[in-house]
């Protein structure tokens, strides 16, 4: 018998996505700002749906990307196999080099951290029955059986990403690390296997898609995007939760 697999969830939390991101139901339900506009809004979108949440093959791809980055955060030795040492990475980069590679880190563990709410959402819904494809009412069933924390939680990873995604000098720095990282791994083919260098390229994509549409606006709009997006995520749970108890 078919059983709700991650990636349903996947594909359905990328519909309920697209649902709360429309523009006409957000002015409507918040007093948003000039500076986000409808095509602000479309770009959030795009973010989430493109890097965030893509498509559940897609999706896979990342978290292999992500977990070959976080091996070498998590081991010095090969990081320092890559920059030769602390004080070649310092010179080169400058100050900010521990700061930026942990932004990144940081962005991508966030990334990584609804992995674990997927999962325990595709087990709820087998528990309960709840057979793919999952209506609106059935995820909405679903989520609100998780405990409340945990939702809290991916929602402040969810912003702790956009977070350092908004701030854009540090994205720069980050970047500029992961191309020294590629060109070096490139250079010594026999140290480090194409598969790695092939995730930690998919993982510098999405720090520079945050990068490219990010970079374009202002400080302020920067933070009301990061604001908005978290006031959206929590409005969403309070709905559910609140629909749930009047039942």
């Amino acid at each position: 018998m078919a059983e709700t697999q991650d990636y349903h969830i996947i594909e359905k939390f990328r519909e309920m996505v697209e649902k709360r991101y429309d523009f006409i139901e957000l002015k409507q339900r918040f007093d948003l700002p000039s500076s986000i506009t409808e095509d602000v809004i479309d770009e959030i979108e795009n973010y989430f749906l493109s890097t965030i949440y893509p498509p559940a093959q897609e999706r896979k791809e990342l978290e292999e990307a992500f977990k070959d980055l976080a091996d070498y955060v998590k081991q010095p030795r090969k990081m320092w196999n890559l920059f030769g040492d602390m004080a070649r990475a310092l010179f080169k980069f400058g100050r900010h080099f521990m700061v930026a590679l942990k932004a990144g880190m940081d962005s991508l563990d966030s990334f990584m951290g609804a992995k674990n709410f997927e999962a325990h959402m595709a087990e709820i819904a087998n528990k309960n029955g709840i057979l793919p494809p999952m209506s609106d009412e059935d995820f909405e069933d679903t989520m609100y059986q998780l405990p409340r924390e945990d939702i809290e939680k991916f929602i402040h990873d969810v912003k702790s990403l956009f977070g350092a995604m908004v701030n854009t000098t540090l994205l720069a720095k980050t970047l500029d690390i992961l191309d020294h990282v590629i060109h070096t791994m490139e250079k010594k083919p026999d140290v480090f296997p194409q598969k790695e260098i092939d995730g930690i390229k998919l993982g510098k994509v999405l720090l520079q898609k945050g990068y490219d549409l990010f970079s374009k606006y202002d400080e302020e709009t920067k933070k009301h995007i990061v604001d908005f997006i978290y006031k959206n995520e929590m409005w969403y749970i309070d709905y559910v939760y609140k629909k749930k108890e009047e039942k």
